[in-house]
């Protein structure tokens, strides 16, 4: 019994062939299986990923649009509408210096609700302004890409600062006193109210440690002011910062759309200074409530176009913001043919690609014309 038990080892030795090939079925079915669980997992990990990426951009997005829209034709005490301006016209356009118009946009022509618009693969801005009506103000030639609304609103900025004038109307001085320093400089523009006038005017000179404000003609700041003396007496009325703020699509620094604001900068060459705020915004379509009862509440929404043929800015009351938003990089298998996306009623037409997309939309009540 002994003596056979080596022969017995020596026959165990080793696989054959057959079960060596079992054995490499097997590891490959389960590699399989694994390889499987990995491109799943990190499929599914690039998609939640884009969502929460995309949701968060247009949580910030609206947000942005939000805060200046809510306060379209706040001017202090004072409102949009009773402000009036000692500025000479903007060296380009007066865009950015019409404080006396709270809200105002441009409709990009062929994107208005019911049409259907084929997004363009490349994303060079515009050279032509006659593609948005009414026609694209020349200071925003060459930023925004083409299919997408404009969206301006004007209000005051940062504190309110009292003042007092010891000058009469008629009076030819060409300064006024503050009652604090509110850090006022040369070519800021303010805005000086006493609750039922305004007026814009552009600081020329700050003396008297920030206290005599100086708001004199010529000089080489843009625009410059048309006037020095003020039409009325401000006597405990107060100052305020105006500005305009565009909201527009652009090609982001990293050559994908993103939102942009264009901001009042007097010393710019066309008085704006654009910032990107969030990438990955593709299309904005802007719709404006309109009261036409006098109930100041809509009775309609309608494009730019629209409100500006029949000029009723002054009546607009809320504003419908619709975003489409797009993922950084593909995620999603690709389509059978190019998706389309509802904005407002516009049919766009994307990229066949493999990116995720999401529409975010809001309606913003402009607070200054509430009931």
């Amino acid at each position: 019994m002994y003596r056979n038990e080596p022969q017995l080892r020596a026959r165990q030795i080793g696989l054959s062939l057959i079960e060596l090939m079992i054995a490499l079925v097997v590891g490959l079915i389960l590699m399989a299986g694994v390889i499987s669980i990995f491109i799943a997992s990190r499929q599914s990990y690039g998609i939640n990923n884009a969502v929460g990426q995309i949701q968060e951009n247009g949580r910030f997005a609206l947000d942005f649009i939000r805060t200046d829209t809510r306060l379209a034709g706040y001017m202090g005490c004072a409102n949009s509408a009773s402000t009036a301006s000692d500025l000479n016209t903007g060296p380009v356009s007066n865009l950015p210096y019409d404080f006396g118009t709270a809200i105002t946009g441009f409709e990009y022509i062929g994107t208005t609700p019911g049409d259907n618009y084929t997004e363009a693969t490349s994303l060079n801005p515009v050279t032509s302004t006659a593609n948005w009506s009414p026609v694209l103000d020349p200071t925003l030639q060459n930023l925004v890409i083409p299919g997408t609304d404009v969206l301006v609103v004007r209000y005051s900025k940062g504190g309110t600062y009292p003042i007092y004038i010891n000058d009469i109307p008629s009076s030819p001085s060409a300064d006024f006193k503050v009652t604090t320093n509110g850090g006022l400089a040369a070519g800021d523009l303010i805005l000086v109210s006493n609750c039922l006038n305004a007026v814009v005017m552009q600081v020329t000179n700050v003396t008297g440690g920030g206290i005599n404000i100086v708001h004199n003609t010529g000089g080489t700041y843009q625009p410059g002011n048309a006037l020095q003396t003020l039409p009325t007496s401000f006597l405990n009325g107060q100052v305020v910062i105006p500005t305009t703020v565009v909201f527009y699509i652009g090609r982001g620094a990293d050559l994908s759309p993103a939102l942009f604001e264009a901001v009042t900068n007097a010393g710019s060459a066309n008085g704006f200074t654009s910032n990107e705020l969030v990438s990955g915004v593709e299309n904005m379509q802007v719709l404006y409530g309109v009261d036409l009862t006098g109930s100041q509440i809509p009775s309609e929404y309608d494009t730019a176009a629209t409100v500006d043929a029949t000029g009723n800015w002054g009546n607009v009351v809320s504003v419908r913001i619709a975003l489409l938003l797009r993922s950084e990089t593909g995620t999603v298998p690709l389509p059978a043919t190019a998706p389309i996306y509802n904005l407002l009623g516009t049919n766009i037409k994307a990229p066949q690609d493999t990116r995720l997309r999401q529409i975010f939309t809001s309606t913003i009540a402009i607070r200054n014309r509430l009931p």
